[in-house]
């Protein structure tokens, strides 16, 4: 496998700590025969940059641990990177380094500061043709888990002439088999052409980084950052404007579940203003309109979910991994259960009708009796944060007064931008805790599920005015 060529990096963690310098094909690397194979060219020397910068700072990100609330210091961190590039006096300009830097900050929560020096060795850059398509491709960031594929199953369904460019970063090794089953699905479904540009990131974790390795931080907040930047150099070569990027829109705005669960703490990786910073920085860097677009912006995870059940591709969906612990080494089970992921999948597939076999997740919330189950208290702590956001969302009709908690995340975050109405926004909200309502009545009187009794006194309708979940 080629990867990409090599330069180097320097990184201190405080204003006072020493440089740390790596360099790319000893420390880390970034697949980069992929594109010759899709295009049959190279990404140009600026886009080439916009590669480096961003596996660079991937790199960064998993080497240098945040502290622990534990320990006495803040998980915020303050990070300087240094990189060799080949156009320094693009990537220093006002506006492009302001965008960049701002969306890196936005994404992690940390501070950055960014330095470029010029690249020393010689790369070539070879004159290869690009390969056009017959028309213009979709062009979509692909993870593999619930809400890509059902986005890319309705997508499909709705043009499959139009051929597809899905765009994986691929940093761990189950992620391919599940993901090139997921296409062969589609393609037997709809005939649909899928030319998947799939690319591999790792760190090298040789005896230099073996401290590290053991140390390594767990949140990676800037993955989302190598994984837009790969679709928008993606989308530069294939001459497309619109990355497509197929998250529901509850998803998109991730409202807390915990009062922490904010800043570096909260997930922002299909967030609508860090795509707008990213389609500002692509378009800056490709010299023409690049923008990533969220096309299930209005619909619940839900109804994503349900729209890919009622033409039939409910196994496409079951054939997803959505759990922050993948792969859990705990065999038959692929998932907990438990984690934020696994409930919101769970709660998605029920609303839609996809039945899940048996042992797919290793503690089922929603089996009669959880309890009998083995299910110990602590792994009810996200359960019991679902349930009280629910209850958080109970008066979001009109006239009524939008709740601050709310409110703060939609305006504080820029989901939606100074100036714009919320109604839309508070619309979906709205839908979101009614399909959360609506299956617990279900749950509560045909299942028994245990945990509906969180959410209201035994005998309460559910369906309506007061819903209170349980501490």
């Amino acid at each position: 496998m080629k990867y990409l060529p090599p330069f180097t990096i320097s990184f201190s963690e405080t204003s006072d700590s020493p440089c740390r310098e790596l360099v790319a094909g000893r420390h880390f690397r970034l697949g980069f025969d992929s594109w010759e194979r899709m295009f049959w060219t190279n990404p140009s020397p600026r886009l080439l940059d916009l590669l480096r910068i961003a596996m660079s700072v991937y790199t960064v990100d998993r080497l240098v641990r945040r502290e622990r609330q534990s320990q006495k210091h803040r998980w915020f961190r303050s990070l300087r990177l240094t990189v060799a590039v080949n156009e320094p006096e693009f990537w220093v300009q006002k506006d492009v380094l302001g965008t960049l830097t701002e969306c890196l900050e936005f994404l992690s929560g940390d501070s950055w500061e960014l330095t470029f020096i010029r690249e020393a060795r010689d790369v070539p850059y070879p004159a290869t043709l690009f390969r056009p398509f017959d028309e213009p491709p979709l062009v979509c960031l692909y993870s593999g888990g619930l809400d890509s594929a059902a986005g890319l199953g309705i997508r499909t369904g709705e043009n499959s002439s139009r051929p597809v460019i899905p765009v994986t970063v691929w940093h761990q090794p189950h992620q391919q088999v599940p993901i090139r089953q997921q296409f062969e699905c589609l393609k037997q479904r709809y005939g649909v052409s899928i030319s998947p540009l799939v690319v591999k990131a790792a760190i090298v974790w040789s005896s230099e980084l073996a401290e590290r390795k053991r140390k390594q931080e767990s949140s990676q907040r800037c993955r989302s950052f190598l994984f837009a930047a790969v679709g928008a150099v993606a989308a530069a070569i294939s001459e497309v404007s619109t990355i497509e990027v197929f998250e529901s829109g509850v998803g998109a705005i991730n409202l807390p579940l915990m009062a922490g669960m904010v800043g570096s703490k909260a997930t922002r990786g299909s967030h609508p203003h860090f795509l707008r910073l990213m389609s500002r920085l692509a378009s800056l860097v490709a010299e023409r309109e690049v923008s990533f677009c969220l096309p299930f912006a209005g619909k619940t995870k839900g109804e994503m979910v349900a729209q890919l059940a009622r033409v039939g591709l409910g196994e496409l969906a079951r054939s997803t991994v959505s759990c922050v612990h993948y792969p859990l080494h705990d065999r038959p089970h692929k998932q907990c259960g438990v984690c934020p992921a696994c409930i919101f999948r769970r709660q998605a597939m029920m609303v839609a009708g996809i039945e899940e076999p048996q042992g797919t997740y290793k503690y089922d919330l929603f089996s009669q009796d959880y309890e009998s189950s083995g299910i110990e208290e602590r792994h009810l702590e996200y359960l019991k944060a679902f349930l009280l956001q629910v209850a958080n969302l109970g008066p979001l009709e009109p006239g009524v007064r939008v709740p601050l908690r709310v409110q703060r995340h939609l305006l504080g975050t820029n989901v939606v931008p100074p100036g714009e109405s919320t109604t839309a926004v508070l619309n979906l909200l709205s839908r979101y805790r009614d399909e959360w309502l609506n299956l617990a009545a279900h749950g509560m009187v045909d299942h028994d599920w245990e945990w509906t009794n969180l959410m209201a006194p035994i005998g309460a309708t559910l369906i309506g005015r007061e819903n209170y979940a349980s501490a």
